[in-house]
């Protein structure tokens, strides 16, 4: 892409850019001068201005005094959210796809590119760990959420939990609830606050724990966007990746599992509808059989003239009974068990299971 020199007519893409620029706090030469350098790339010229603002304040600026830091942090939060307020302006507006998302990204992104690699030492020490070395080793908030989403690389679940969760707060800053954890819900104990790392990696974007919550309540943009890159790089690596694929096999093992258990219903629910009524209690010629199955026990009544095909299909009908049935008479010793081809159509009285009886309902 050929930039326009200063003083010509800029297209409204040229001009989408240079607005860009200029909500971070830059003038529209430094901006016009960036984007000529940079090809027309937002996030790159946005890195060489800032790498040239620090050059220059090394070269003829005293050391930065303590009290005038948090001025210049607020300043900066500030000009990040207008950036990402005029993002969501131009994808509203169906503005070019090549763009970067927002300019709070590119900000976010370059301040981190400034940022030397943590220690690989740090990125690997477990949660909690808080030596003299560890102090050294983390110099910056960008590398302490660096050495956090290490952590998390074979935790495919509290990664792709944590992105979803970065996405809400920057897209919808605004919206409470995408500000706020709780801490008890059993959905998040499982999937963050269990794993080595997690919550802290929430503390280094700046959650803060709150009446049982943790509560994004002094929002930095940068560090949200740098927190979420951090995390899609981790996507890219094996450990992810091979727990990813551990995560999915056991929840199509437990979908298959409750596809079982679904037909398993609807078979149990079709035998009982090939159930005779049961009959009212006291009439004369009932018979009362107990089933047992494992360490469970049923009682039904039936009539005298039922046959062993309606107690076979209630057998069948029973939580936990088994696919194939084998029905064994216990009500006296030995145990016999029953002929369930030749003796189906015979009566509960032909078979001994009248006034009462017991059977024990097995695998075939």
């Amino acid at each position: 892409h050929v930039w326009m020199l200063m003083g010509s007519t800029l297209s409204s893409e040229e001009t989408r850019a240079l607005s860009t620029i200029r909500e971070l706090g830059f003038t529209e030469e430094q901006a016009k001068i960036a984007l000529e350098a940079s090809a027309g790339k937002v996030q790159r010229a946005v890195s060489l201005l800032l790498e040239q603002e620090d050059s220059m304040h090394s070269q003829h600026s005293p050391p930065p005094q303590h009290a005038s830091e948090p001025r210049t942090r607020e300043e900066e939060t500030r000009a990040l959210d207008r950036a990402m307020e005029a993002s969501r302006r131009d994808v509203a507006g169906n503005g070019p796809a090549s763009r970067p998302m927002s300019a709070a990204a590119a900000a976010a992104e370059a301040r981190m590119a400034r940022r030397p690699a943590p220690s690989p030492l740090a990125a690997s020490r477990p949660a909690g760990s808080r030596s003299a070395s560890n102090a050294t080793a983390v110099t910056s908030p960008e590398q302490h959420i660096q050495a956090c989403a290490a952590q998390l690389s074979g935790r495919a679940l509290a990664v792709d939990t944590l992105i979803t969760s970065l996405k809400r707060a920057i897209e919808q800053p605004n919206n409470e609830k995408y500000r706020k954890v709780n801490i008890s819900n059993k959905a998040f104990q499982e999937r963050v606050a269990s794993v080595p790392g997690g919550i802290e990696f929430l503390y280094a974007v700046g959650f803060e724990p709150m009446h049982g919550h943790l509560v994004l309540q002094n929002r930095d943009p940068a560090l949200l966007w740098i927190g979420k890159s951090a995390l899609e790089r981790v996507r890219q690596n094996s450990p992810y990746q091979l727990s990813k694929e551990r995560v999915e096999l056991q929840q199509a093992l437990q979908m298959s599992e409750s596809e079982f258990l679904k037909e398993g219903e609807k078979r149990r629910a079709a035998f009982l509808t090939r159930v005779p009524a049961e009959p009212a209690e006291g009439q004369a010629g009932n018979s009362k059989i107990c089933f047992h199955v494992g360490e469970k026990r049923t009682w039904r009544r039936f009539e005298s003239c039922n046959t062993l095909e309606d107690v076979l299909n209630f057998a069948r009908s029973l939580p936990d009974s088994p696919l194939r049935v084998a029905l064994h008479n216990v009500t006296l010793a030995p145990p016999v068990e029953l002929d369930l081809e030749r003796q189906l159509g015979f009566t509960l009285q032909r078979l001994e299971l009248w006034p009462t009886g017991h059977l024990r309902v097995q695998p075939a």
